[in-house]
């Protein structure tokens, strides 16, 4: 197959929206930070999502994570999900 001959069920397209929100007190003094990173994959075949939500404290340390990843087919319909929630321990 000529590469102008490109079959439309191979084409997977990726995207991903990173969105990070500042966490201030009354006074503006920073607490922490949320980070919202989303990827999605989307062929004929269907999607993959993978969300990944950071909460961090004010020094940028770990205090939590919870990543969600979701199967969908090609009509939309969810056939799969795993979540992952991550507490780092203390030292």
């Amino acid at each position: 197959m000529a590469a102008d001959e490109l079959d439309t069920n191979d084409v997977i397209e990726i995207g991903e929206d990173l969105d990070i929100d500042v966490v201030v007190d009354g006074d503006g003094t920073v607490l922490g930070a949320v980070v919202d990173d989303l990827v999605v994959a989307t062929s004929a075949e269907g999607s993959i999502v993978d969300e990944t939500i950071d909460i961090l404290d004010a020094d940028g340390d770990l205090l939590m994570e919870d990543e969600k990843m979701s199967v969908y087919d090609a009509d939309g319909n969810l056939v799969a999900q795993d979540e992952t929630v991550i507490l780092p321990l203390e030292g």
